[in-house]
This record gives C-alpha cells, sequence and structure tokens, in this order.
C-alpha cells in the first residue's frame, strides 16, 4: 500500500450545480487538475465532499465518475461513512466493484453510542470489501471515551483495517495512536492547520479541505518538512495558517472556496445544499484574491 502514502491528498469538494444536483463534469475537471499538480491521492464524498447532504445513490455515482476518470494515475480513498451501517456497508462494496483503491468510515453520527457499538459499525465496514479500510476520527464528531491504546488495539482486530484518518488540532492523542500502533497503521493528519506539525507527530500523509485550493503548495511545505527542512516547513507555516485564519474566521468558507476555485482554477464548483453555507457571506474578487496572494 505505499501508494497509499504519498503527502498531501485533497478532501475533494463535491461540485453542486444551481438546482442542487452533484456536476459529475466539474467532478472530472477537479481529478484532472490533482492528476496534473501530482498531489498525492485523492479523498471522496468525505465531511468536505457534503456526505450527509446526497444519497447513496448520488454518492455513488460520484464515485464511479472520479475513480473511472482517474484510471490508476492517481490513489482513490472513498469515504463511506454512513448514518446506518447498512447504507456504509452498501457504499463500501461499491466502492471496491468500480476499482476504488481503499475506503475509510467515521464512526457513527447523531446519537450517542458505546464504545462497543462504535467499533462494531467500523467492523461490518471493513469486513464489507477486501480494500485497505481507514477509520475516520474526527474530534467534533466522535466522542466515544476510550484511549489511544485501546482504540488501537481494537482497531487491529479489523481485518482490513490499514490506518485513519485524524482529524484533531490536539496532536497528543496522534502521537499516541502513532506510539502504539508502531508501523500498522498508516496515519494521515486531517486538520489544515497543523499540517507540518503532524509530522512530528507521526503522520505518513495529510488529507484535507483547503488542498483544493493550495495542493501545490502545501504539497511543497508537507515534503520540506518531512524532508528536514524545518525553516522551509515554518517559513510555509507562517503564510498557510494566516492564510486559512483569514477563511475561517470570514462567515463564508464555502463562498471562499467556490470564488477561489473559479478565480484560480477557472472552475465553477457552486454552493453547497442547504443548510450548509446558506448564509455565508459573500467575497468579492479583490477580497479572495488578497487571500490567495498571502500564499505566494
Amino acid at each position: 500500500m505505499s501508494k497509499l502514502l504519498a503527502s498531501v491528498w485533497p478532501a475533494v469538494v463535491t461540485p453542486v450545480r444551481a438546482d442542487g444536483t452533484a456536476c459529475l463534469d466539474t467532478v472530472e475537471k477537479l481529478v484532472e487538475l490533482f492528476v496534473s499538480q501530482k498531489l498525492g491521492g485523492l479523498y471522496l464524498t468525505g465531511s468536505t465532499g457534503q456526505w450527509p447532504l446526497f444519497t447513496v445513490s448520488e454518492r455513488m455515482a460520484i464515485v464511479e465518475r472520479a475513480v473511472k476518470v482517474a484510471a490508476g494515475r492517481i490513489p482513490v480513498m472513498v469515504h463511506v461513512g454512513a448514518a446506518t451501517t447498512a447504507d456504509a456497508v452498501q457504499l463500501a462494496r461499491h466502492a471496491e466493484s468500480v476499482g476504488a483503491d481503499a475506503i475509510s468510515a467515521v464512526g457513527p453520527i447523531y446519537y450517542g453510542y458505546t464504545v462497543d457499538t462504535l467499533f462494531a459499525h467500523y467492523t461490518a465496514i471493513g469486513r464489507a470489501s477486501q480494500l485497505p479500510f481507514y477509520v475516520y476520527h474526527l474530534s467534533t464528531v466522535s466522542k466515544a471515551s476510550v484511549g489511544a491504546r485501546e482504540y488501537v488495539e481494537r482497531l487491529l482486530q479489523i481485518p482490513t483495517v490499514a490506518g485513519m484518518k485524524i482529524t484533531d488540532h490536539d496532536l497528543y492523542p496522534f502521537g499516541l495512536i502513532r506510539a502504539y500502533a508502531g508501523d500498522k497503521l498508516t496515519l494521515f493528519s486531517g486538520a489544515d492547520e497543523v499540517l507540518c506539525h503532524g509530522i512530528l507527530s507521526g503522520a505518513d500523509g495529510a488529507i484535507g479541505t483547503f488542498y483544493n485550493v493550495w495542493g501545490p503548495e502545501c504539497k511543497a511545505g508537507w515534503e520540506a518538512t518531512k524532508n528536514g527542512d524545518i525553516a522551509a516547513g515554518v517559513a510555509f507555516t507562517r503564510r498557510f495558517q494566516p492564510a486559512l485564519d483569514a477563511v475561517l474566521t470570514s462567515g463564508g468558507i464555502w463562498s471562499f472556496i467556490q470564488a477561489a476555485m473559479r478565480i484560480r482554477y477557472q472552475l465553477e464548483i457552486g454552493m453547497p445544499r442547504p443548510p450548509m453555507a446558506a448564509t455565508d457571506k459573500p467575497w468579492s474578487d479583490a477580497e479572495v484574491e488578497r487571500v490567495l496572494d498571502m500564499m505566494r
């Protein structure tokens, strides 16, 4: 699975038309863009891909188109997490059938679940296909009370488990998971804001939203840090974090991403389905350009 270890992966945005349907033609263009940028891989239909807002059949159509266009030129990991275990299992089997390279899943959402329920859910997903399975720990959603050592021990009981995507600004649990897992799990950092910091905690790669916009810059910053050029990593971080702060505190995250993708790559990705981003603050092109300039 060495091809899944390569640096920075965008958590791919799902383009949406004005009528709320997924624009598969733009999905193709995004895949071609990320292939041309030589990014590490594609993470489809995750949080940035708006998975809770699409039906199972819609998610399948997005994945089919992306995998077909990728055509083995870039690894594809499909997020199959769902509100029901049955839907997640169906999506996992579908990902395997269309030629994806790996699957991933967030834990059960909305209801409060026990740790045993969490791992029963993960086990069913892992057994649904032969694809490498990467558990997606999203700290704002995954509230199960379980220590890092037990978490690793229980994950390793799933035959297909290959690693984790860990999205958390607190990198101490990340480091503990690396310490207890050793080389048995491949770990992706999912918090863009601490991209380079994740390396010190044992990250093998990074998956994030803003790599859609700044993929080449983030790949360069990651690789410099990974190769021991700490000064370059610090210089990158001093540009990247203020740029992110400008967006994350703006009240218009999605409207920024929409405008930035249009200005930088001439791609129209639309806005998410409501209620997501329904009250986003609009950005002028000049405002977006100023933030983009912060990374140049």
